[in-house]
């Protein structure tokens, strides 16, 4: 049994530091990572296909999807929590410091055959010769031999990751003495490390380059280390079955239309967030936005906002409104996006990210404590956090993959007809989830336990 009362209040102050920690690493390289990816090597980068870095942001659902398999063996039933964080994070930053040794012994290599292969090609190609510089067979020989070891690593790297995520939930939740009123201020705190490895990559690293994977590689080896210190949590002796693990349990929840509705939209909402989350750094460095990490890092920063904003507009009593206000938001940022006015996509359009984060999908967690049973709620998050971050990631990555390269001439990109289909999509949603949700009634908070459990609660973020 988990001692509360151990350490007093260092405690929460502690839990924030893991949390701080783990999210510097993670957004140490998700923001940038694709702009390094898909650059030419006269910019730096490794000149990989649309498809390629679609497959590789994949990994991280494909990790998700994987990684609740393995948690309940090793944390329910085998081993303390913080132990299996403390070697998840640091075989994770072993796995990306081989990440990016790959990339930088290859880059060399990538940059070679681009330069022969422009050479052929003319002293000042134009984007449609730059298009068959792409497409020549030993450029994307070059990378094909960059992109299957790397695939590899950083598939392996987000199962360990999502394993590791999900425990920094678990370690807050069961360590917190009061964790319905205090997890969340401890989990603020991820946010404010996401931010800070915005800045410190905007401000002390090369973006397009290695440089970002060998910051996450330290953070995720900070936070591996410092694992090892925290509060021990052993296991509950028993673990959720498979069953609990996707949902199943919570299948009867369909018969509810809005449940339906709700699951679809959430689908597909992360579904479209990928456009913004794996090519959103590309868009603003291609639109000439100065500093574009430190400015991605805004949509954080009024995720923050929000958040100390949501208790007061009273979720609970304004959900239906709550949710169609971060719906409305993602519609407003692809309206932004593809009309390409900087000033308005600074200060609107990347903003609303943020803000669609806190109103719907934090909101969610409390339609779900109202639509399910408390037997059900745990099933009730499986079937979101599969149907969400495991296959609405992947084949968000996939679709908004396949829209960037029909509209990818050479190393051009054209942005707003790329940002038509996300602005289309979102903007059904919202008027679909307007006509079609209607949340179930409150239930009477004195019938029901009201904190929170480990299993109840997404630890996805992004």
């Amino acid at each position: 049994m988990v001692d509360h009362t151990a350490g007093g209040r260092a405690v929460p102050a502690r839990l924030a530091a893991m949390m701080l920690l783990f999210y510097f690493g993670l957004g140490a390289w998700v923001p940038t990572l694709s702009t390094y990816l898909m650059s030419a090597p006269p910019r730096g980068g490794l000149n990989f296909t649309t498809q390629e870095v679609g497959w590789l942001y994949s990994s991280f659902a494909f990790g998700g999807m994987l990684a609740p398999l393995v948690i309940g063996l090793l944390t329910d039933r085998l081993f303390r929590a913080e132990l299996v964080l403390g070697v998840s994070s640091l075989v994770c930053a072993g796995l990306l410091f081989a990440a990016a040794t790959w990339c930088d012994e290859n880059a060399p290599k990538a940059a070679a055959a681009y330069q022969a292969a422009a050479a052929r090609e003319g002293p000042a190609p134009t984007p449609e010769q730059l298009d068959r510089v792409n497409d020549d067979a030993d450029v994307r020989r070059a990378a094909a031999v960059t992109f299957g070891p790397l695939f590899g690593l950083m598939l392996t790297y987000c199962v360990f990751m999502q394993l590791a995520m999900t425990l920094t939930t678990v370690i807050g939740l069961r360590n917190l003495a009061d964790p319905s009123h205090q997890f969340a201020g401890v989990r603020l705190y991820g946010t404010v490390g996401w931010i800070l490895a915005g800045l410190a990559v905007g401000q002390f690293f090369r973006a397009v380059s290695s440089d970002v994977l060998y910051l996450a590689a330290a953070g995720s080896a900070l936070v591996g280390a410092y694992a090892f210190t925290l509060p021990r949590t052993p296991p509950l002796g028993g673990g959720r079955s498979v069953a609990d693990l996707f949902g199943l349990r919570a299948l009867v929840l369909f018969r509810d239309r809005s449940f339906v509705v709700f699951v679809l939209v959430a689908f597909v909402t992360t579904a479209m967030n990928q456009f913004y989350v794996v090519y959103g750094h590309r868009y603003l460095t291609d639109h000439g936005v100065p500093n574009p990490v430190q400015m991605m890092t805004v949509a954080q920063v009024i995720e923050v906002g929000c958040m100390f904003c949501l208790p007061l507009l009273r979720p609970r009593d304004r959900m239906k409104g709550l949710m169609l206000v971060g719906l409305g938001g993602y519609a407003l940022r692809g309206w932004v996006m593809a009309a390409g006015w900087t000033p308005a996509v600074v200060a609107v359009g990347v903003p609303m990210h943020g803000m669609g984060y806190t109103f719907f999908l934090l909101v969610a967690s409390t339609y779900l404590d109202r639509e399910a049973p408390p037997h059900l709620r745990a099933s009730a998050q499986g079937i979101i956090t599969f149907v969400s971050g495991g296959v609405g990631v992947w084949a968000g990555n996939a679709f908004a993959a396949a829209v960037v390269d029909r509209y990818r001439v050479g190393s051009a990109i054209d942005w707003h007809a790329v940002w038509l289909f996300p602005l289309v999509v979102c903007t059904a949603v919202v008027l679909a989830f307007a006509l079609l949700f209607y949340p179930p009634p409150a239930r009477d908070p004195q019938m029901e336990d009201a904190s929170p459990d480990a299993d109840d609660i997404d630890p996805t973020s992004r």
